[in-house]
């Protein structure tokens, strides 16, 4: 019984590593190309599975009927999986009605598939290119897959037209990759994709989301005059060599959190709605001259390579390093106004945050803003002393509590005649506005204005007197300090 049991388990482990071995297996059977064009001629469907094709495969002119555009339509579904093309593959000007599979296909020589329509699921799964892989002015009417693929050479995707998703999931380009002017209508993903050479994207259009998450660019990438229309994802993407995204119209959300740009980067008139920068590694100069940023979040990044003007950004995140930092950075690069307006921005952004934690340091931090802007307005003391002269001076002449010296004296000694020399010598609204700034100003030093002598406050025109003295002093003192600090 014993033995029985050893014999089940010592033929289950052959079986397991016969069907490893034969997984692994290259495939061994091999047809001619000749084969699969008479099918397709013929209207039968092309099915194949580890086999080797030899021979040239050009299905331009081999379909059975006539479509728009001078293209020829081939009805037969295609299924190539698993198999290796030894010679040139050519679809030019073809209309492929029915789907098509080339799963861990390995197309050995130069494969063309140019100005031709994919009207079902193009599917370059896990497929191999060892040499020039030309897709240019194709259009994907259906879902394009080309996950895991490896494209050996020169991979060209211009002007092309992705009417359903493009997948490129950990997709290796050993050389340049061409996408210039190609259109995504939906889902774009790239993530974790590797371009081993230049990455060029000029010009195309994604109206769906594009996903380059963990995507590697070892050399410069050319990202100039993109359209990303809805969420644009780079984070955690490596960019080796140079990038450039100048031009480029983010819609929605730019997502670059914890991306790394070892060399120079250039953001130069692009205009991003939502820039999310989050704990970004700038190790070169990145430029943003012209550049315009609806919101931006910097937390968490090293922002000291960063080029940008305050007046490109429209609001920046609250984050206590961030703005400090930023600050910092466009101070040493002699934006002074920039690093002034920002540290403005900052303070603003941290009253509200007060407001809803700290009452207490939150009001005098709110008189810091409204009296002087926190140092950095110093016109707004200016604005605050005109105010409290021409409420001075409307008191004293609406209340009558500043009369003339003479008029007073005048009082004490004729008290039967008092009130026609009142009226008489009654101060004018000029003289009291006049009056007014004398006594705002001699708050600050005599110097500046001296005491009237002609005139004399009295009931409660002496306690506003002290007032606007108090007042002009301390005015005076916060006008200095934001003068200093802004000029």
């Amino acid at each position: 019984m014993l033995s029985g049991k050893r014999e089940i388990l010592a033929l289950c482990i052959i079986v397991f590593l016969f069907s490893i071995q034969s997984a692994e297996a290259e495939p061994s059977r091999i047809i001619d190309a000749g084969e699969i064009l008479k099918k397709i001629e013929q209207g039968q469907p092309v099915e194949y599975n580890d086999v080797i094709v030899k021979g040239d495969l050009d299905l331009s002119r081999r379909g059975n009927m006539e479509s728009s555009a001078g293209r020829v339509s081939i009805n037969s579904p295609i299924q190539i999986a698993n198999s290796v093309i030894l010679g040139d593959v050519t679809i030019k000007k073809v209309v492929l009605e029915d789907a098509v599979d080339f799963n861990k296909t390995k197309f050995m020589s130069r494969t063309s598939i140019t100005d031709s329509w994919f009207n079902d699921t193009a599917s370059f799964n896990k497929a191999s290119f060892e040499d020039v892989a030309d897709f240019s002015t194709t259009r994907f009417n259906g879902p394009a897959v080309f996950s895991y693929a490896r494209f050996g050479q020169t991979a060209y995707f211009r002007d092309s037209a992705f009417v359903q998703d493009a997948k490129f999931i950990s997709a290796q380009f050993s050389q340049q990759a061409y996408f210039q002017r190609a259109r995504f209508s939906k889902d774009a993903n790239f993530k974790s994709t590797k371009f081993d050479r230049g990455a060029i994207f000029k010009e195309a259009a994604f109206r769906q989301n594009a996903d380059f998450k963990l995507a590697q660019f070892l050399q410069a990438v050319d990202f100039d005059s993109v359209r990303f229309q809805q969420a644009a994802g780079f984070d955690r993407a490596n960019f080796i060599q140079d990038a450039n995204f100048d031009h480029a119209q983010f819609s929605q959300t730019a997502n670059f959190g914890s991306a790394n740009f070892h060399q120079e980067s250039y953001f130069r008139n692009t205009s991003i709605q939502n820039a999310l920068f989050q704990d970004i590694r700038f190790k070169e100069d990145a430029t943003f001259d012209n550049v315009r940023i609806e919101n931006l979040s910097l937390k968490g990044s090293d922002v000291e390579k960063l080029d940008i003007r305050w007046s490109s950004i429209h609001n920046l995140a609250y984050d206590d390093s961030a703005y400090v930092l930023l600050r910092k950075n466009l101070d040493m690069r002699g934006y002074l106004d920039d690093a002034g307006e920002c540290e403005f921005s900052y303070r603003c952004e941290r009253r509200a945050y007060l407001w809803e934690h700290d009452f207490g340091r939150w009001l005098f931090d709110f008189l810091a803003f409204a009296t002087y802007g926190y140092g950095l307005r110093p016109v707004w003391p200016l604005g605050w002393s005109m105010a409290f002269i021409l409420v001075g001076g409307l008191f004293f002449f609406l209340t009558n509590s500043v009369v003339r010296s003479r008029q007073l004296s005048d009082q004490r000694e004729i008290s039967g005649n008092r009130i026609a020399r009142k009226a008489e010598g009654k101060v004018s609204i000029w003289e009291s506005l006049l009056l007014a700034t004398t006594y705002f100003t001699s708050g600050a030093s005599n110097i500046i204005s001296a005491t009237p002598s002609e005139f004399v406050p009295v009931g409660l025109g002496r306690y506003a007197v002290v007032l606007l003295r108090l007042l002009g002093w301390i005015f005076f003192v916060i006008f200095l300090s934001s003068l200093t600090r802004t000029v």
